[in-house]
């Protein structure tokens, strides 16, 4: 953590640890000059402690757990300096003070503020949600525990130990028990799975509960000015160790959320395996100095160490097993969704296909083979737009790239798809841009064939808007046309065959019928492309001419005329057929008064020829 190392706070902590603990382990300096220096250097630091600390726990992103551990840590470093600024001033108004002797409001305060963060650490809550990780946790909290207990119990009972004295003795016990309480909190937080720190942060602090531990059982304090100097470095540095851990968690938290420091418990760690190693070396050492108390100790402890690590891989070994089991379970279900799905697409009416990111497929299913007659295998790495029809390439494609542009989306459309017999096929496909699932990486497309029902759709969408008899458009598309170009001039040609009726009742209504198609496909040649033909019912017929040019309109009357003139083959029969015509030419935008003006056009030319002629004119 480089931001770490430039850290200048940390960096004034290193150095000021340095220069006093390397100053005091010299003991370069006055007996008293020592005392004093080393109670005022444990006052300032604790309450560095709780300024840093209290920095840890004000962060807004904190969450309640880690808030109150941070909380006690700066409680306990106000505990720390009311005890050793207590001591410190009553060194100083006794001039006669030349060893640590500490007072009982120190001491008090010490015992007090340790037990007060030992209780909030144990409190602390854990992600242990099953009974197997709870078991998994306590047997190794308990390795580890009893290779910290053989260690302590090792170094009470050594020989030295007691020729010291009483004091000596009660003090090393007193670091037994701050000893294991340390390594039994460190081990929960550790072990937990859910720690109110990092790792980088609880070293130091973890060291400082260790080194406090074993200078109480290794170096007891006896009043010996020989061994003040060593004594007063090994009192000082679990209190400067402590200050490092707030300002490195506070350093980790500016650059990530706190709240991801949460992590599972563990399943394995190399602790309780460690202890027990621990435990045989200390046990192998003791034994080295004959079969006395430590040894015995060392001894019980090792067997207590190993019958732990037993139940704990047995316990592994149960977990293992059921795992497997269920390992099997999963993997025979797997096989099972992989067999039903392949079934599924196998005997699917639509064909599911991936494409990916270049517009390549990359899977498609059997149904592909029985609805366009394409192998699956052999359209893959080709592009999907090559099976397209080429008028619907130009529509789609555009569409297609700004689905591969964003994940999620969704887009569905009915296009023509070369079947392998080279005819086309009407496909209604949905595709869903899956290229941010890692299984897919594409986008997945399903279609169906609808091509029977867009055919019948078009004949019904047909038969909506022309006569079923002539093929021409209907009243109702014509007027439809003219309500597009509302905005445009048009001509409009209104026609009415002349004497249709005595046709009728003179040959039958079946040569009717072929005068009518007879005069459908008169006013297809005479009309130019584009523009509309349309029959309004009855002998009733329509040109659109857009544009609204009037030549042109009456060019098309007369050419229609021309052709009906002459006569045609109806019923066996050579027949002349004439019509009226209404032309008008204005603003579409009123279809109804066009129409209306071109029909009264038509009945006065219509009345017009009634009137030349002495009869009907057939």
């Amino acid at each position: 953590m480089p931001r770490v190392r430039l850290d200048p706070v940390l960096g004034c902590l290193l150095a000021a640890s340095v220069v006093l603990l390397g100053w005091l382990t010299l003991g370069t300096g006055t007996p008293r000059a020592m005392v004093v220096a080393c109670w005022a250097a444990m006052s300032i630091a604790d309450l560095v402690l709780y300024l840093l600390a209290r920095r840890v726990y004000r962060k807004d992103a904190m969450t309640a757990a880690p808030q109150r551990f941070w909380r006690a840590v700066a409680v306990t470093g106000l505990i720390f300096a009311a005890g050793d600024s207590f001591q410190l001033l009553l060194t100083l108004l006794d001039p006669a003070v030349r060893t640590l002797a500490p007072s009982t409001l120190q001491t008090v305060s010490a015992i007090g503020g340790a037990a007060y963060l030992v209780c909030v650490t144990m409190s602390y809550p854990n992600v242990l949600g099953t009974r197997q990780a709870r078991t998994r946790f306590f047997l190794d909290a308990a390795t580890i525990m009893t290779a910290v207990g053989v260690v302590a119990w090792c170094l009470v009972t050594r020989p030295a130990l007691s020729d010291a004295g009483p004091n000596a003795f009660f003090t090393a016990v007193v670091g037994s028990g701050v000893l294991l309480v340390g390594v039994f909190a460190a081990a929960k937080l550790g072990l937990g799975g859910n720690s109110p720190m990092v790792g980088a942060a609880a070293l130091p602090m973890i060291l400082a509960a260790v080194t406090q531990g074993v200078a109480n059982i290794v170096v007891p304090s006896d009043g010996n000015e020989a061994r003040l100097p060593v004594h007063l470095s090994l009192l000082l540095a679990p209190t400067l160790l402590f200050a490092f851990g707030p300002r490195i968690q506070e350093l980790h938290d500016r650059h990530q959320t706190p709240d991801r420091r949460r992590t599972d418990a563990r399943r394995f760690s190399l602790l309780p395996y460690v202890a027990t190693a621990v435990t045989f070396g200390v046990f192998i050492a003791v034994l080295s100095t004959g079969l006395g108390p430590s040894a015995w100790g060392a001894l019980v402890g090792l067997i207590l160490n190993v019958s732990l690590v037993i139940v704990r891989q047995i316990l592994a070994l149960r977990e293992n097993e059921h795992l497997l089991d269920r390992l099997d379970e999963s993997l025979l279900e797997i096989t099972r969704r992989e067999r039903r799905l392949e079934s599924l697409l196998r005997h699917s009416s639509d064909v599911t296909s991936v494409i990916d990111r270049a517009g390549h497929l990359t899977y498609a299913s059997p149904a592909l083979r029985r609805i366009l007659g394409l192998d699956p295998a052999a359209v893959l790495d080709r592009p999907v737009v090559d099976l397209l029809h080429p008028d619907d390439r130009k529509a789609i494609r555009p569409r297609l790239d700004r689905l591969g542009a964003e994940a999620g989306a969704v887009m569905s459309f009915r296009s023509r798809w070369r079947h392998a017999d080279g005819s086309w096929r009407w496909l209604e496909v949905t595709a869903t841009n899956l290229t941010g699932e890692p299984a897919i990486g594409g986008i997945v497309a399903n279609a169906h064939d609808v091509t029977e029902a867009h055919e019948l759709q078009e004949q019904l969408r047909h038969q909506a808007t022309h006569d079923p008899l002539t093929g021409l458009a209907n009243r109702r598309l014509f007027a439809d046309r003219m309500r597009e170009i509302q905005q445009e001039d048009a001509a409009v040609l209104l026609i009415d065959l002349d004497g249709f009726k005595s046709i009728n009742d003179t040959y039958g209504h079946s040569a009717g019928d072929q005068v009518l198609l007879h005069v459908a496909a008169c006013l297809r040649m005479a009309a130019r492309s584009g523009e509309l033909v349309a029959r309004f019912g009855g002998d009733e017929f329509a040109i659109l001419v857009m544009g609204g040019d009037e030549p042109t309109a009456r060019g098309i009357a007369d050419r229609f005329l021309d052709l009906i003139a002459a006569p045609a083959d109806i019923a066996g029969r050579s027949l002349a057929v004439r019509a009226s015509i209404g032309l008008v030419v204005g603003s579409a935008a009123d279809p109804d008064a066009l129409l209306h003006s071109a029909d009264m056009q038509m009945y006065a030319q219509k009345q017009h020829a009634r009137t030349k002629a002495a009869e009907p004119a057939i």
